[in-house]
């Protein structure tokens, strides 16, 4: 298999997601209703393909507590403020601050996992991003077209990269005694039932808002935008190196963008152009620093 091809799967299918969440949303539908059904087309699309390949069967008691804690705090929690964060934002704005989770993760794992360290040479980096995200939110939002509570907007989505980050490095950790495939199945499982559990009962659920068209752009979001890029990234994850596991993280932002301008019509400014490149060279120099070896003779992962 040619290792980009799961990677470029992963990446086309994520940033479907956050332009398919943003029309649903134009189309009425509320966060609330979307984000569970987004989960339980993906939890059970990832059962057939189970049962059909053999892939991502959880073997262990271990796996269920593991991915119990990911379904929380990778899946539902973020998934569910990121998605209503685009209620208020377009993805020229709201989906370029998803760039920052590498930053998020790489901070979370500092105190989580073991020999990751935050080195102290991706301060620079991490600066030139926070400053990017200044730019992005103090002055392009001004000029842009689609913001209806830029606040709101922004809150939701930083708590979801806040999530999304402390997730990636509780997966990293659950990773070194729980094969990653086992994880899979637990964590979409208890996921999509605390959103259904909770969400439905604390904020409402109201299918009344689904026509026809929302119903098959959920559909798509379930199937592409969530099965796909999960079974995709956990199929790179065996062919690839960590370093290229990680363009996805900065291809995602930039993509999901190209997609909203081509479909949803969204013009971004040269303001929050420059934002983005700012973030995404911030956060690609604090990982680049991040991953240095620590001791005399220690190699870096190739």
């Amino acid at each position: 298999m040619n290792p980009w091809t799961p990677l470029a799967a992963a990446t086309f299918g994520w940033a479907c997601a956050v332009v398919l969440a943003r029309a649903i949303l134009l189309r009425g539908v509320d966060s609330v209703t979307l984000v569970p059904l987004r989960m339980t087309i993906a939890l059970v699309s990832l059962l057939v393909i189970t049962v059909v390949w053999g892939r991502f069967r959880p073997r262990s008691k271990r796996a269920w507590a593991r991915g119990a804690v990911l379904g929380v705090v990778a899946m539902a929690i973020p998934n569910m403020v990121m998605t209503h964060a685009l209620t208020f934002l377009p993805v020229s704005l709201g989906g370029l601050l998803i760039a920052l989770i590498p930053l998020t993760t790489a901070i979370a794992a500092h105190f989580i996992v073991d020999g990751e360290k935050f080195h102290s040479g991706a301060i620079p980096g991490m600066l030139l991003a926070f400053i990017g995200c200044a730019v992005l939110v103090g002055f392009g939002a001004r000029s842009l077209e689609g913001v209806t509570n830029l606040w709101h907007g922004v809150a939701f989505s930083l708590t979801g990269v806040v999530f999304a980050g402390l997730g990636g490095a509780l997966t990293r950790r659950f990773a070194m005694d729980v094969l990653a495939e086992e994880l899979v199945i637990p964590q979409m499982a208890i996921g999509t039932s605390a959103l259904l559990l909770v969400v439905p009962v604390a904020f409402g659920f109201d299918v009344s808002t689904i026509d026809r068209a929302s119903g098959g752009m959920i559909l798509l979001m379930g199937l592409v935008g969530t099965t796909l890029p999960f079974a995709a990234f956990i199929v790179a994850a065996s062919v690839n190196p960590a370093w290229r596991l990680g363009l996805t993280s900065y291809a995602v932002p930039v993509v999901a963008v190209a997609m909203a301008i081509v479909f949803l019509g969204e013009r971004p400014t040269l303001t929050i152009a420059a934002g983005a490149v700012l973030i995404v060279t911030g956060v690609v120099m604090a990982n680049k620093a991040s991953s240095r070896p620590r001791l005399p003779g220690t190699l870096t992962p190739s």
